[in-house]
C-alpha cells in the first residue's frame, strides 16, 4: 500500500474516532459533569502517553542514542512558560469543546471547531516568529466568518447564542494552543517531543479537574451506562490523537489535512440517527462556506509546498 494511502486511511480513522468521541459526550449529556469528562480523557491520555514515551526511551537507550534525543516524560527546562500557555489553552479548548457538544448539534459543534484555522491565521498576526499572512489566508478568514455567522444567526432571540459563543472560545483557545505547540516542537531552543507536549497537557487536565471531580463524586451506581460512554469517549479521543500522529508519519499535513473535513459527514449522520437533527438552509450554507474556506487553504498550501 502506498504511504499516501496509509496516511489518508489513518486520517479518516482519526476523524471517525473524533466524531465518535463527540457522540459519546453528547449521549452522556448531564449524567456526568464536564469535569468528569475532561478528567477521564486526561487520565487515559496520560497513561497512554507515558507508556509510549517509556517504550521510545527504552528503544533509544538500547541503540545507544544520546540522552538529549530521548522524549521527556514532561516539559523540558526552559520551556515552562510556553508549555503553561499550551496546557492552559489546551485545557480551555477541551472543556469548552465538551460544553459545545452538549448544547449544540454535533454538526454545528464540529463546524465551530473548524474555525480554529481562522483564529490561527488571525493570532499569527501577533505571535512572534510566526509566518507572514497571505491574501488567500485573509480571504479564508472572511469566508469562514461569514459561514460562522450563517450558522450562529446572531440574535438576542437565539437561545443557543451562548453555546455558539463558547464554541468560538473553543476555536480561539485551540488556535493559541496550536501556536504554542508549534513553537515547542519546532522553534524552541530546547525542542519538545510531541508526546511530551501531550503528556504535559494530560497531567494539567488531571490536576485542574481532580478537586471538582472529587467534590461532585456520587458513585457509579445508577450511572453505569454514562460511565461506559465516558470510557468510550476517552478511548475514541486517544485513537483519534494517535491515528492522526501516525498519519503524518506516512504523509505530510498538506496532503492529508483536507480529509479532516469529512468529520461533517459523520457529525451530520450521527446527529440525524441519534438526535433527529436536520440542519436548516442557512446552517448548510454556513457549512459550505467554512468547508470551502478550508479547501481553498488546502489547495493553496499544497501548491505552495
Amino acid at each position: 500500500m502506498h504511504n499516501l494511502t496509509k496516511g489518508i486511511i489513518l486520517v479518516c480513522l482519526s476523524v471517525l474516532a473524533s466524531s465518535l468521541m463527540a457522540l459519546f459526550y453528547k449521549l452522556i449529556d448531564l449524567d456526568l459533569s464536564i469535569y468528569d469528562k475532561v478528567f477521564a480523557r486526561g487520565a487515559l491520555s496520560l497513561v497512554v502517553s507515558l507508556l509510549v514515551i517509556r517504550a521510545l526511551r527504552q528503544k533509544q537507550q538500547a541503540k545507544n542514542y544520546a540522552s538529549s534525543s530521548y522524549p521527556a516524560y514532561f516539559v523540558k527546562q526552559g520551556n515552562y512558560g510556553v508549555m503553561f500557555i499550551r496546557c492552559a489553552m489546551g485545557f480551555m479548548g477541551v472543556i469548552t469543546y465538551v460544553y459545545t457538544v452538549n448544547v449544540l448539534s454535533l454538526a454545528d459543534a464540529d463546524m465551530m471547531t473548524k474555525l480554529t484555522t481562522v483564529f490561527i491565521i488571525l493570532c499569527s498576526l501577533f505571535w512572534r516568529q510566526s509566518d507572514k499572512i497571505t491574501v488567500v489566508q485573509l480571504g479564508v478568514v472572511v469566508i469562514s466568518l461569514i459561514g460562522a455567522a450563517l450558522i450562529i444567526k446572531p440574535s438576542f432571540d437565539n437561545p443557543q447564542l451562548f453555546g455558539y459563543g463558547i464554541g468560538l472560545i473553543c476555536a480561539f483557545t485551540g488556535a493559541l494552543a496550536y501556536l504554542a505547540v508549534r513553537h515547542l516542537v519546532s522553534k524552541a531552543k530546547n525542542l519538545e517531543h510531541p508526546l511530551s507536549v501531550e503528556s504535559s497537557l494530560a497531567l494539567f487536565m488531571l490536576l485542574v479537574t481532580l478537586y471538582p471531580c472529587w467534590q461532585g463524586w456520587q458513585g457509579i451506581s445508577g450511572k453505569e451506562q454514562a460511565y461506559l460512554y465516558l470510557l468510550a469517549a476517552g478511548m475514541s479521543a486517544v485513537v483519534s490523537q494517535y491515528a492522526f500522529s501516525f498519519a503524518l508519519k506516512y504523509a505530510s499535513a498538506v496532503e492529508v489535512n483536507v480529509y479532516n473535513y469529512s468529520s461533517l459527514l459523520w457529525s451530520s449522520l450521527f446527529g440525524f440517527i441519534f438526535f433527529n437533527f436536520i440542519p436548516d438552509f442557512w446552517s448548510i450554507l454556513g457549512y459550505i462556506c467554512i468547508v470551502s474556506g478550508g479547501l481553498s487553504l488546502y489547495f493553496f498550501s499544497k501548491r505552495k509546498a
